[in-house]
């Protein structure tokens, strides 16, 4: 594959990856926009078996962020070897910032 092709797959990797991340993280009023589709849709963002509770929309995001997170690796890390390092401090950075601005516009 050539360079150029396997960085615009890294970088529509980490589109995918950092727009997962805004749909997964909680805004200020406590839940994300994920858990509004799931409501929205009907299923809920949580399970109701007896005691223990599952969270559906984590079930949903951590896996994908995990798999964008490795298809932005496969694809960037030669050309840019301290991606991971990047992508880390940029995703807790953005769910740090993220609630502070929905709160802006909110």
């Amino acid at each position: 594959m050539k360079q150029g092709h396997q960085v615009n797959k890294g970088w529509l990797w980490m589109t995918v990856y950092f727009i997962l991340l805004i749909l997964a993280t909680n805004h200020v009023y406590g839940y994300s926009l994920l858990d509004c589709f799931l409501e929205f849709s009907g299923i809920g963002s949580w399970t109701k078996d007896g005691q223990t509770q599952w969270h559906i929309s984590s079930l949903i995001a951590i896996p994908l962020l995990l798999f964008c997170l490795y298809q932005t690796l496969r694809y960037l890390r030669e050309k840019y070897p301290r991606i991971l390092l990047i992508m880390l401090i940029a995703s807790v950075i953005l769910s740090v910032v993220y609630p502070q601005i929905t709160k802006g516009i909110v």
